[in-house]
């Protein structure tokens, strides 16, 4: 963990971050091992988290106000000295520790790479998990640049631990990954251009009783989410986007979540709010059926 002050997701009031009673915890996870092109993700978190500050906590589309299921947010993960190998372990390990509270673990990055361990992690809490990746990209090669722990691996590694993996936004797709996935009818990919043209349904039928949630920014359209690495054109809206999160979660129980690959940028603060207020809807859905 990290030694410096810990900004409490959402700047709320004490009762609302006690680490004991807070149904979600916040894992900001500043990863950056295997970027390939715009770099900067290992300060996503903390960009997160001070764009969280400036929040309204009463969401009025849901009418209430989601930081009362109690969020805290634990010091950000030290990978320093670590290689990229360790520093994964050290992700699923913290996120193991959530779990083994009861608690839902949010993790936010950092680098898409991050996600493999707690999906692991989430697995030997509910052998059913099925995964849902929204996304701009595959990352189902089986390595690059000669590792297989790249973030354009991530989901191959899913894929490898047996776990249905359902795919959407995706519209950068490498002919490597498109003949995988020829062979593997446990992914399934809804393109993004069937989304908007529409084209094509999600197939909700796949999802199991629990399901880990992984989004790399990227999945949104550049011109409302500019600060990524690789900004795709053609992608989600936000309402769109909110509309098949809600869905997701009426559908399943979601029990572990990361939002990844926010690259800041000077000048674009105007993304670290849309990343923050996506992961306060993302507890809001989560929660609302429960209240």
């Amino acid at each position: 963990m990290s030694d410096s002050p810990v900004t409490q997701f959402g700047a709320p009031d004490a009762p609302f971050c006690n680490r004991a009673t807070a149904r979600v915890t916040i894992i900001p996870a500043p990863l950056e091992y295997s970027v390939c092109y715009m770099k900067g993700t290992e300060r996503g978190p903390q960009a997160i988290l001070d764009a969280s500050s400036q929040m309204e906590l009463y969401d009025e589309e849901l009418d209430w106000c989601p930081i009362e299921v109690g969020v805290h947010t634990c010091p950000a993960l030290n990978y320093r000295g670590m290689d990229h190998a360790a520093a994964l372990h050290a992700t699923g390990d913290a996120t193991r520790d959530v779990l083994q509270r009861g608690q839902l673990p949010l993790i936010i990055g950092g680098e898409h790479s991050l996600s493999a361990p707690p999906i692991a992690a989430a697995r030997e809490f509910f052998p059913d998990l099925t995964v849902v990746h929204i996304d701009a990209h595959g990352d189902l090669r089986d390595e690059y640049e000669g590792s297989k722990l790249s973030h354009a691996s991530i989901e191959r590694r899913v894929v490898d631990m047996g776990i249905p993996l359902t795919e959407i936004g995706v519209r950068s797709f490498s002919p490597e990954e498109a003949e995988f996935l020829k062979m593997r009818p446990d992914v399934a990919i809804v393109w993004a251009y069937q989304l908007n043209r529409g084209i094509a349904g999600i197939p909700w039928q796949r999802l199991s009783k629990h399901t880990y949630l992984t989004i790399d920014l990227d999945a949104i359209d550049p011109a409302e989410m500019p600060a990524v690495g690789t900004p795709e054109p053609g992608g989600l809206r936000w309402y769109q986007l909110l509309d098949m999160l809600r869905e997701i979660f009426r559908r399943t129980s979601v029990v572990g979540m990361d939002v990844v690959e926010l690259c800041p940028m000077e000048g674009q603060t105007r993304a670290d709010f849309l990343a923050a207020k996506l992961v306060y809807k993302l507890i809001g859905y989560r929660f609302t059926a429960d209240r």
